[in-house]
């Protein structure tokens, strides 16, 4: 935590009031034990990690970001190659490189620390390092993003900033590369996550006595950046539900071990459950942040990063087989509060769909709504009817119910289903280029051209058979829409 022409004292008393944090006791554990310490052992990668990963969830800090902290300020070591604690002409101190006095170190907890502590215990110096980002969360004089979720990662940028100083080393118009855009490309790199750049922002010089001091006006103490939205994924537990995803490959490992060989792959949005974790992989000397995870799901259990699992509100479907692509359908639908499955724990994939159901799916997806005044047409629907108002929204917009009638009972057939894709998603499929050929759709039919949009769009792959009277499953239809709401930017 270097400081410049600026003292932790100096920064905290500045910045205005501080928060008390509680005082904790420090288990004796054998991995971090006074003992072990005192001989000067730098432990190992794996324990390290998990350290950061223990000691940031319970202070309410992202995984991520502690360990971003540690790698930019050491590489996440406490000691030097021979033995000796890690210390800078600045006065910082170990791995978390704490820069202060004891007075000033209690000033700012309001509790005791021991400075000599700090050199040769691990555990300590991380917790005391979390305890001071803590306090900088709290400040009421640097800027909040958004809703100030702390378990946002991009929401910490101020607060890592005054980790190192509100100096104007670490202003971007001034600096090439600032204390806090390192933690944030040390976070991108060994975790894996996909944090995204923090746009301009206003800083003042106001004092003459220290030029170098920034402050930010009263009026830009908070910044509405809505793509900003990169959430921990290591702070998962037992018991929570997760869907895969990894943006920089189209799939996800799944291993047999925390450091073990890979058994398998999974698509993007398979459905699983987390029953243990986070663990830390060890291979010492790596430059990996990610936690760990043990999951199952449908047919398959093992571990995986946590930079390839999501939090969501979503089921693992018993009826629904892990590695499918409907699957992936169902469970990428059900995170965006699309569809819903059944009270006894199933989607019933193979059930055919209801005009009805088809009707509340595409309301949630595209988020329509209902014009002002309109009159409903259709006859056959009823207002007490659950899913009245999303068939009322379709009609209103012209999708489904002409003629009067809406026939909310009967299944969808796959050729209506093409109909109702292309009329819902027009603006977002492309123009067809190539007539494809079905042997049982007539090219003058009036479904045939929304079939091949479809083809066209990779929604439906194009064979001899497209099975235009057959009536869509409720997984296929899924698959469908999936497809579909995908192409939408």
């Amino acid at each position: 935590m270097k400081k410049t022409a600026i003292s932790l004292l100096a920064a905290s008393v500045w910045m205005g009031t501080v928060v008390t944090i509680p005082t904790s006791t420090y288990a004796q554990a054998e991995a971090t034990s006074s003992a072990q310490q005192s001989a000067n052992e730098e432990l190992s990668y794996g324990k390290k990690k998990e350290l950061l990963t223990q000691t940031a969830i319970k202070y309410g800090i992202p995984p991520e970001i502690l360990k971003g902290i540690a790698m930019a300020e050491t590489k996440m070591n406490q000691f030097n190659a021979d033995g000796t604690p890690i210390l800078t002409e600045d006065g910082g101190i170990g791995m978390m490189q704490i820069t202060a006095s004891e007075q000033e170190l209690a000033q700012m907890l309001k509790e005791p620390v021991d400075v000599e502590r700090l050199k040769y215990d691990t555990a300590y110096n991380i917790e005391v390092g979390a305890k001071i980002l803590k306090v900088k969360w709290s400040y009421n004089h640097i800027p909040k993003i958004n809703e100030a979720d702390p378990m946002i990662l991009e929401n910490w940028y101020f607060a890592v900033m005054a980790y190192n100083g509100l100096s104007q080393t670490n202003d971007p118009k001034l600096s090439e590369q600032t204390y806090q855009d390192r933690v944030f490309a040390e976070i991108k790199k060994g975790s894996l996550s996909d944090v995204k750049a923090i746009p301009s922002f206003t800083v003042e010089y106001p004092n003459p006595d220290k030029p170098y001091l920034m402050s930010f006006p009263q009026d830009k103490l908070h910044y509405d950046w809505p793509e900003l939205n990169t959430p921990s994924t290591q702070v998962y537990k037992a018991g929570d539900f997760v869907y895969t995803l990894n943006t920089q490959l189209d799939i996800s490992n799944l291993r047999n071990e925390v450091d073990g060989k890979v058994t398998g792959t999974l698509p993007h949005y398979t459905p699983l459950e987390i029953v243990g974790g986070p663990y830390e992989k060890e291979q010492n000397g790596q430059s990996n942040h990610f936690s760990m995870y043990k999951v199952k799901g449908n047919g398959i259990e093992g571990y995986i990063a946590s930079s390839n699992v999501r939090k969501s509100d979503i089921n693992v479907f018993s009826d629904l087989k892990a590695g499918e692509e409907r699957t992936s359908a169902v469970a990428y639908l059900q995170s965006k509060g699309v569809l819903n499955g059944y009270q006894d724990g199933t989607y019933k994939p193979d059930q055919p769909l209801t005009r009805r159901q088809a009707a509340k799916l595409l309301v949630n997806e595209l988020g329509l709504t209902k014009p002002e005044g309109y009159k409903v047409q259709s006859t056959d629907i009823d207002p007490k009817d659950e899913f009245y108002e999303h068939m009322v929204i379709l009609e209103a917009n012209g999708i489904m119910g002409k003629g009067g009638a809406f026939r909310p009972y009967e299944s969808l057939t796959r050729q209506q289903m093409a109909a109702v894709l292309t009329r819902s998603y027009e603006k977002w499929y492309k123009p067809s280029t190539t007539q494809y050929t079905f042997k049982d759709v007539n090219p003058a039919s009036e479904f045939y051209k929304s079939i091949n949009q479809l083809a066209n769009n990779k929604v439906t792959i194009a064979t001899d058979y497209f099975k235009p009277a057959d009536k869509v499953t409720r997984g296929h239809f899924a698959l469908f829409l999936a497809r579909t709401a995908k192409l939408k930017p």
